[in-house]
């Protein structure tokens, strides 16, 4: 099941209404954890996520003041840049079970259907998602009867992928962080993830792999590259990545079993 509303105070007595004593409730995006605090007062553990460094912070001092701190505590980590953090979650036992989900109230219309495009895909266990956007609301508001809404989000999602798919991808190359190979020489992203024009005349190195540093073969065919996306169809990060890691101590710090390693991850998809 899930809710979309436009308003805070919507979006917020949902929070006091939806979730039950044993639920596990993932909150992406947690602001300053006014609705946090709600969730937490009512659900099993609530793991509430942001991209501000200050809206986490005040998160986390929110919750120690309300004493609600065993149940319930704050990260910052960005799922929609670093979606293999949604398999991490989607992988651990107990697993969560709710999705709150405020992005941004005015946030652009794809990076909303993106997010539960990836929620759907990664974490199965879930019973109740709950979203907060000005603009899907309003999309809603003018979409078909419920017989047609399956089709009609069907093919939302679908141009949103297209977008996604055509939108600045040697930008995205250049996204990828700096490496050199042992004499110093920077190792080139474009041979290593698309194509390189510059072919022989290229100044960068075009024998190691971006990823692994190994000789002989590409980061678009090395083992360590995360299996491609299905929504964004190209490699995510690897789960042994420093914000999965960090991830990965935050939920084991609060009880949780995870996968080992990377197979076991991905077998549970």
């Amino acid at each position: 099941m899930a809710e979309v509303v436009a308003s805070t105070d919507s979006f917020r007595k949902l929070a006091k209404c939806r979730p039950h004593d044993g639920d596990r409730i993932l909150e992406i995006g947690c602001c300053f954890g006014q609705c946090t605090v709600i969730l937490a007062e009512r659900a099993a553990e609530v793991l509430a996520l942001d991209t501000s460094k200050e809206c986490v912070q005040l998160t986390s001092q929110r919750l120690h003041e309300d004493q609600l701190g065993d149940r319930a505590r704050s990260e910052r980590l960005d799922v929609l840049a670093h979606p293999e953090l949604l398999r991490i979650l989607g992988s651990c036992d107990p697993p969560f079970t709710v999705v709150f989900a405020d992005i941004g109230g005015n946030r652009e219309l794809n990076h909303v259907v993106e997010l539960l495009e990836l929620l759907s895909q990664t974490m199965p266990m879930l019973s109740y998602v709950a979203v907060k956007s000005e603009a899907l609301a309003e999309t809603l508001g003018r979409a078909p009867l419920e017989g047609s809404r399956l089709t009609w989000w069907q093919e939302l999602a679908q141009q949103v992928c297209r977008k996604k798919q055509a939108k600045r991808p040697m930008q995205r190359i250049l996204q990828r962080p700096v490496r050199r190979t042992p004499d110093g020489t920077e190792i080139c992203r474009f041979a290593n993830y698309a194509e390189c024009s510059k072919g022989e005349d290229c100044r960068y190195d075009h024998a190691h792999c971006h990823c692994c540093g190994a000789v002989g073969h590409y980061a678009r065919d090395c083992l360590r590259v995360e299996e491609t996306d299905a929504l964004v169809g190209e490699s995510t990060y690897s789960l042994c990545s420093p914000v999965a890691q960090r991830l990965y101590s935050a939920l084991t710090a609060g009880g949780r079993q995870l996968p080992k390693n990377k197979a076991e991850a991905t077998e549970a998809y």
